[in-house]
């Protein structure tokens, strides 16, 4: 079978890395397109990934709105040459929307609840959608669950194994915070927000005597923020997650991620609260990897005491013990993917 595999951040291409290799090691076809949206294009060029890029991500309703024609015209051309059967997305619009035009198959891999567009436009056009079992909403026949979350298929220790010596190599000093902040410019984040500049500044401050600060950001920061920028690839990132000793951001991906690599973990936004995703209540009560904190004078205490004292111990052993409880999920999905009906 020829699969197309359709990219719109770093994080969907680690999540189907191993998927990707499994299936062309059983005699598949895979193809990559991708958006050229953040770092994204950098991975897959220093991961050697052959790609085409299928469209450019735009900032702003109008401008997002405006960008689909041209978005779907070019996609199309591309699904026409290369003529998959089946069409993978985390939850693309276009994806499943060309699938379907051409006769094709597709299958969509939505975490987040919240995302009106996928419950109200994505899912009825998908022929199959996986979830974490954890996931709180019923796509009906078309759904399936597996155990764990999408980020162990990159992170899970058979997968990966952090490296210190990449981390000396970047010239990280230790021990060290991430600090982590997005764009809000993608179109599941219109209508909320994280830190501002000013909240930002205050909890460098409180943790800078403790411990280097590093900061990663989609958005421009002034001079003195640029100063502590992360400096290592955006394909090792990984790596600098797994040994640092705290972090923090109003990021959804990587606060996953620096979970899930038992690093000690505070996420903070305006989706936090009763209505917040599954996933992250999960790793939180559940799990014990993840504090998810509302209130910024909240996050500046809990910013206070994770910083005072190592909880990397504690956070390892949890890390431990959730792995020993979910299965590959790997494997799982390339099984569905074969599978599909």
């Amino acid at each position: 079978m020829t699969y197309l595999f359709e990219l719109n951040h770093p994080k969907h291409y680690y999540q189907f890395k191993y998927v990707m290799q499994m299936l062309q090691d059983k005699g598949h076809t895979v193809h990559v397109v991708a958006r050229d949206k953040d770092v994204l294009l950098d991975v897959l060029r220093q991961e050697n990934v052959p790609f085409r890029v299928f469209g450019n991500h735009y900032k702003g309703m109008i401008k997002k709105v405006l960008g689909t024609i041209p978005i779907l015209f070019h996609y199309a051309g591309i699904v026409r040459e290369l003529k998959p059967d089946v069409v993978v997305s985390k939850a693309s619009f276009y994806g499943c929307l060309l699938a379907r035009l051409f006769g094709k198959k597709s299958i969509i891999f939505p975490d987040s609840e919240v995302v009106k567009v996928t419950n109200r436009y994505v899912v009825p056009l998908a022929t199959l959608v996986v979830t974490p079992a954890t996931f709180g909403l019923d796509y009906g026949n078309k759904h399936r669950r597996i155990k764990g979350f999408f980020e162990d298929c990159y992170l899970a220790p058979s997968v990966f194994t952090p490296d210190e010596q990449v981390v000396a190599a970047a010239g990280i000093q230790r021990p060290y915070a991430i600090f982590r902040f997005v764009g809000w410019t993608a179109n599941h984040d219109v209508g909320n927000k994280g830190f501002t500049l000013e909240q930002i500044r205050r909890m460098v401050s409180l943790v800078d005597s403790r411990m280097h600060v590093y900061v990663s950001s989609e958005r421009q920061l002034p001079d003195d923020l640029l100063e502590r920028r992360l400096p290592i690839e955006a394909a090792k990132m990984h790596h600098a997650l797994a040994f640092a000793d705290l972090y923090l951001g109003d990021s959804q991906t990587m606060a996953t991620e620096a979970a899930l690599l038992g690093t000690p973990a505070i996420r903070s936004n305006s989706f936090v609260g009763e209505h917040d995703m599954t996933n992250f209540k999960v790793l939180e009560k559940e799990y014990g990897l993840l504090r998810n904190i509302a209130d910024f004078e909240d996050v500046l205490a809990a910013l206070d005491d994770m910083s005072k004292q190592s909880q990397k111990q504690q956070w390892q052993q949890r890390r431990q013990s959730y792995f020993r409880q979910v299965g590959d999920a790997n494997t799982i999905i390339a099984d569905l993917l074969e599978n599909i009906n």
